[in-house]
């Protein structure tokens, strides 16, 4: 062994170095051939079966307004909108996972760990991910290829299911709080409701609004009693007569009694009068008329005294305020003047005093009625924000692609016609590869010792 190694290293008779040469490049050859033969005879088939998923990439969003109630807006950007993420690249680690291989392997009835991994190949500049299973024959390179792609999308139905109950909850969570903080404002503004007696702000404002009608209502009371008041001064000043006489003569007017006095009275001023001309003083009939006329004054002053509560000693003087003529009836209209004088003065002075008091309210529920605006400014935000969170369980549910991007199958897996495994051109490429260098190595060490020589020669 060691003389051959020597022979071939060191050269010899040309002869004998040929049959060497050509002796070792057939060993070398015999060998690279065989291990080729070797390849396509002795390796077991495999088939391959693939398929193409795609992503759409696009986003999208949803806007939802509630009239009076509030805004539900969702917006969703695409899944390739930032350059730091790659959803085709999670795709990939998530195609191999153990969990997606544990799920696969479970539908087939095969173990987890001889189950094999996917070929998961992402083409550049595209959102193409193409997936690849092995199987000993067709049909189990299909089925492979098929579990895998079902269990991927049911794996990401599963993970966008949990996310939208995660995000659920928290929203349902959130949903309580605002739920308290609504009913809390709710309760405030009833108890202040109760408590101020103010339902609303149009309430404070028809009370106001009151008061500067009644204000209204007395000015125009006071130009009516001014120009009643006018008319009873010029009507008292007609008369020649006060309004207190006035007053005095329609309530004796109105007694019979008096009426019957006063007609006694004139009837004996006109037989005192028509005595005093023909008869003397000391006339014995005149003497009895003049006492009877005294009589009859002392009567009439005792019944004016009580009708009227007024002390006087002569009547005379209100005797042409009650006789029944042209000027009792201008009397009438004064007293009746009077009275509605009077009767305006008293709603006058009723009005005043519910203007004072209608005031005063206002005044007090001014706090009350600010407070109120602010309570019930109070609601509508609660109310607002409690049902923009509530409109916001329903559109979270819209948006099922927010973290995982939707995800079509563009070529389904296909049976394979033909084994993927083992390839002639391979073994054949790999033949002439070993034979190439076998020839080349055993050329270069047949010109050495030439080649060493020149070397020599030249140095």
């Amino acid at each position: 062994m060691n003389m051959l190694y020597r022979r071939i290293v060191h050269g010899g008779r040309m002869d004998s170095r040929r049959r060497r040469y050509l002796f070792t490049a057939l060993i070398g050859l015999v060998a690279a051939w065989g291990a080729s033969m070797a390849y396509l005879l002795l390796s077991a088939p495999s088939y391959t079966s693939a398929f193409v998923f795609v992503l759409p990439g696009t986003g999208a969003g949803t806007s939802m307004n509630l009239d009076r109630i509030g805004q539900a807006t969702t917006t969703s950007s695409s899944a390739f909108a930032s350059p730091e993420l790659s959803p085709t690249e999670n795709y990939r680690k998530m195609l191999l996972s153990h969990r997606l291989l544990a799920a696969a392997s479970k539908s087939l009835d095969e173990e987890v760990e001889r189950f094999p991994l996917p070929k998961v190949a992402l083409a550049d500049q595209t959102k193409l991910i193409t997936v690849s299973m092995v199987g000993r024959t067709p049909d189990q390179a299909y089925q492979r290829a098929n579990t895998v792609r079902a269990a991927f999308l049911t794996m990401l139905d599963q993970l966008r299911a949990d996310e939208i109950q995660m995000r659920e909850s928290t929203y349902r969570t959130m949903l309580a709080g605002y739920k308290t903080s609504l009913d809390g404002a709710r309760q405030r503004l009833i108890n202040h409701e109760a408590t101020s007696g103010l339902t609303s702000l149009e309430q404070y404002g028809t009370i106001v609004a009151a008061v500067e009608r009644l204000r209204d209502q007395v000015r125009d009371v006071d130009a009516k009693l001014a120009h009643m008041r006018a008319g009873v001064t010029e009507l008292s000043r007609l008369l020649g007569t006060t309004v207190e006489l006035a007053n005095v003569a329609m309530v004796l007017r109105a007694d019979p009694s008096f009426q019957a006095l006063l007609e006694q009275l004139a009837k004996q001023d006109t037989e005192l009068a028509m005595l005093s001309g023909i008869r003397g003083d000391a006339n014995p009939r005149l003497v009895d008329l003049k006492a009877e006329r005294a009589g009859t004054l002392t009567k009439l002053n005792a019944r004016a005294q009580d009708l009227t509560g007024v002390k006087r000693q002569d009547v005379t003087a209100i005797r042409d305020l009650s006789i029944r003529d042209e000027r009792a009836r201008l009397f009438e209209r004064l007293i009746g003047q009077i009275a509605d004088t009077e009767a305006m003065s008293a709603m006058r002075e009723r009005m005043t005093a519910q203007i004072a008091t209608e005031q005063a309210r206002v005044l007090a529920l001014a706090p009350a009625a600010s407070h109120l605006d602010d309570l019930k400014r109070d609601v509508q935000v609660a109310e607002a924000v409690f049902s923009s969170a509530l409109a916001r369980i329903d559109t979270s549910k819209a948006d099922f692609f927010a973290s995982y991007p939707m995800i079509q199958t563009l070529d389904p897996p296909l049976m394979p016609r033909r084994p993927s495994s083992p390839v002639p051109v391979l073994a054949v490429a790999g033949g002439l590869g070993a034979s190439f260098f076998i020839i080349a190595a055993l050329v270069l060490t047949w010109l050495r010792i030439g080649l060493l020589q020149r070397i020599l020669k030249s140095a």
